[in-house]
This record gives C-alpha cells, sequence and structure tokens, in this order.
C-alpha cells in the first residue's frame, strides 16, 4: 500500500512540475502580443490630444511609426489645428494634417521603445468637442523595431499607457 501512496504522490509531484514549467513558458498565459494604444480623446478648454503608446514591442523595441497620409480622419467642423508631438526621445520626421484627415512619421532619436506613451495627437476642438471623434485603422499603420523589421500589431484603443 505504502508503494501505491508513494507512487501516486510522484505523479501528483511529477504533474505540478510540468504545469509550473509550461506556466513559466507562456503555454498558458499566451505570449504578448505588440500592441499600440490609442488613447481615449481628452478635452481641456479647447485643447485635445490623444495619447500613442507601444506595449509589448519585440526585437529591441519600437524604433518607427507611419501613418499613410490620409490614415486619420476627423470632422473639420469638431476639429482643426492637427499636429502630432514626439514623447521619450521620439522626433517628428514628417507630419500633414488637412481639414479632414492626416498622416505622420516618427522615429526615435537612437534606440527603440518596449513600453510606453510615445506621442501624442494634439488639436484643437470646435463645435461640440465632446464628438471629436478620430478613425485610423491599422492597415494605414506600419511599425518597425531597433532592427528594421516590421512589427506585426494589434491596434487597442480607449487605452492610456503608461510605462513603469
Amino acid at each position: 500500500m505504502t508503494q501505491r501512496i508513494r507512487g501516486a504522490v510522484i505523479v501528483l509531484a511529477a504533474i505540478a512540475i510540468a504545469v509550473g514549467v509550461t506556466a513559466c513558458m507562456n503555454w498558458f498565459t499566451g505570449v504578448e502580443t505588440p500592441t499600440l494604444l490609442l488613447g481615449e480623446v481628452t478635452i481641456i478648454g479647447d485643447r485635445g490630444e490623444i495619447l500613442l503608446s507601444a506595449k509589448n514591442m519585440p526585437g529591441g523595441g519600437l524604433a518607427s511609426l507611419a501613418v499613410v497620409l490620409g490614415g486619420i480622419a476627423y470632422e473639420s467642423d469638431k476639429v482643426s489645428d492637427v499636429s502630432v508631438e514626439g514623447l521619450l526621445g521620439f522626433i517628428v520626421v514628417a507630419q500633414e494634417f488637412d481639414s479632414n484627415d492626416g498622416g505622420f512619421l516618427l522615429a526615435h532619436s537612437c534606440s527603440g521603445l518596449l513600453d510606453g506613451a510615445f506621442a501624442k495627437i494634439v488639436f484643437t476642438a470646435t463645435g461640440d468637442p465632446a464628438l471629436a471623434n478620430f478613425t485610423v485603422t491599422g492597415a494605414d499603420i506600419s511599425m518597425e523595431d531597433d532592427n528594421g523589421n516590421a512589427i506585426a500589431f494589434d491596434l487597442g484603443t480607449g487605452i492610456e499607457f503608461y510605462a513603469k
């Protein structure tokens, strides 16, 4: 009888170790997908902004981001004077915004960013600022890591992410 108990204990211990190892290897928790997060529209007075953040960037981190011209759309009767500002070492290489849409190119000045806020879109809110809707799709955005490789990513919205 004691050999059966000893055998059962060994089998249970082996199962516990296997479960622990697989959890450490992200088999149960899943691999985190790189994500571009677009924060909610924040308006104070007539100035509005949208925070852009990166999460789980691979290969040395996010080094550049491009939004094609027309890749960001907005309503001209509610939004004007749109521009983008780089944060945490990201610089604006190019930007063009007109009355209804725009695009831009950002690059990091010396290395990549793994997680954190890296830019913000700023604008003047006109009309009803609560309706300052911006539209963007992942297909209009491309990102590269610090090694020059394209980053496949998910697009998240309504979340503001700050580095720890």
